[in-house]
């Protein structure tokens, strides 16, 4: 049976004003707080790539504006320098691979199944995030060398990633998984030391490296080191 003329106007009017509403719902202009996120996000982003592609110090600020769609002046703005957008981006690095993906994946309340997590997750992660580790290291690179003023923003992130690392033997030792007589902070020098030189090597030759091999060899020999003497 048709629909009656008058309900059938009714029926499309209603229709329209809800995608009228849609419309305008999906129009609604964003805050200032918001474009200011987005711009951040898109330069980061332009910053790691172009970093990672020419250097920190042959990449400037012109270069990163326009890959990310913006003026060089707004990304001055934005960061108040290059140095500044430098340690943003490190601390965006980070935060991301270590803080969100490394740390949460691999704690344990055993020191030594954190650090048997930590192997395993950190060479998975280059793997999957070559991209960002890439920078991080070119970066790491050039504070040795062409860009000593970032060179503290580097250390200061070392001393944390040493940091947890120690906590996580301290912990082993103390619920006698590792010997009492090691010394954690030397002995996280020595494993951060291992999985940076790893992660060198995986990212500048990744196809040759089967990292599920290697994952098990790099466990067994960092425990190895650290478990009590049978």
């Amino acid at each position: 049976m048709a629909m009656p003329l008058r309900f059938r106007s009714l029926y499309l009017l209603g229709i329209n004003y809800l995608k009228l509403g849609a419309v305008t719902k999906e129009r609604t202009p964003r805050t200032h707080e918001e474009r200011k996120a987005i711009a951040r996000r898109k330069i980061l982003k332009a910053a790691q790539k172009l970093f990672s592609k020419y250097g920190y110090r042959d990449t400037t600020l012109n270069q990163i504006g326009k890959e990310a769609g913006y003026t060089g002046s707004l990304v001055g703005q934005r960061f108040d320098s290059k140095e500044g957008l430098l340690k943003a981006l490190v601390e965006d690095i980070a935060r991301r691979f270590v803080d969100e993906q490394l740390y949460p994946l691999a704690e344990s309340e055993s020191g030594e199944d954190s650090i048997r997590n930590y192997v395993d997750v950190y060479l998975q992660e280059v793997t999957r995030r070559g991209s960002q580790l890439h920078t991080l290291y070119v970066i790491m690179g050039e504070s040795l060398s062409a860009v000593p003023e970032i060179r503290p923003q580097i250390a200061e992130l070392n001393r944390s990633v040493r940091g947890r690392m120690a906590d996580r033997i301290e912990r082993g030792i103390a619920l006698g998984e590792f010997r009492s007589d090691i010394d954690a902070d030397i002995s996280s020098y020595m494993i951060v030391g291992l999985m940076r030189g790893l992660t060198m090597e995986i990212l500048a030759d990744r196809r040759s490296i089967d990292v599920s091999r290697l994952i098990p060899e790099v466990q067994q020999q960092v425990l190895g080191n650290l478990r009590q003497k049978r």
